[in-house]
């Protein structure tokens, strides 16, 4: 019984190549345009070390003078007339804080990775506010001390121009007051 199913599909094949063979022949359709999907994803980035120095200012803590740098590295994926994505990724380097009212010593660290869409022709600059975390005390201290743990904050506002291509021009970071992603 194995042997009957192969014998079956045998003759099918064999009408169906002769059913082709006498089939007038059609035209060769032309090629159709390339759709946005089938368009070639264009890739550009740019990464860049940053200073930076100034006052931190969150809601119902001490001002904090903050010094240190930020790496900033933008890559942005586009098509043709059918927007992208940029992805700005941050990373705080050797960043400290001197509180303004009682000098006290904080350090801030950490990296995020905020992921924006861009419309055709995008409108620049992107602009967001990474999270990074604020350490008080900067070093970890014995008891008695108490060690509060580290918060998520917003200490800097980070800028990247991109253009209607999708290549990254000039990317900016200064220190600013503790708010919202103004991208969401």
């Amino acid at each position: 019984m194995p042997g009957r199913p192969a014998r079956a599909t045998v003759p099918i094949g064999l009408v169906a190549a002769a059913l082709c063979l006498t089939a007038p022949a059609t035209a060769a359709a032309p090629a159709a345009a390339p759709t946005a999907r089938q368009a070639a994803v264009v890739v550009h980035s740019r990464t860049v070390q940053l200073p930076l120095d100034g006052t931190f200012e969150e809601s119902g803590a001490e001002p904090i003078h903050l010094t240190g740098s930020i790496r900033v590295r933008v890559v942005t994926r586009t098509t043709a007339g059918a927007g992208g994505t940029a992805q700005i990724t941050s990373t705080l380097f050797g960043t400290t804080g001197t509180g303004e009212d009682t000098g006290a010593r904080y350090r801030f660290a950490g990296t995020d990775i905020a992921l924006r869409a861009l419309p055709p022709n995008p409108v620049t600059p992107v602009e967001v506010t990474p999270r990074f975390l604020k350490f008080y005390p900067p070093d970890p201290v014995l008891p008695p001390h108490p060690v509060l743990p580290p918060h998520p904050v917003r200490p800097v506002l980070v800028r990247a121009a991109i253009a209607a291509d999708g290549s990254v021009g000039a990317v900016t970071a200064e220190v600013a007051g503790d708010g919202p992603d103004p991208n969401p």
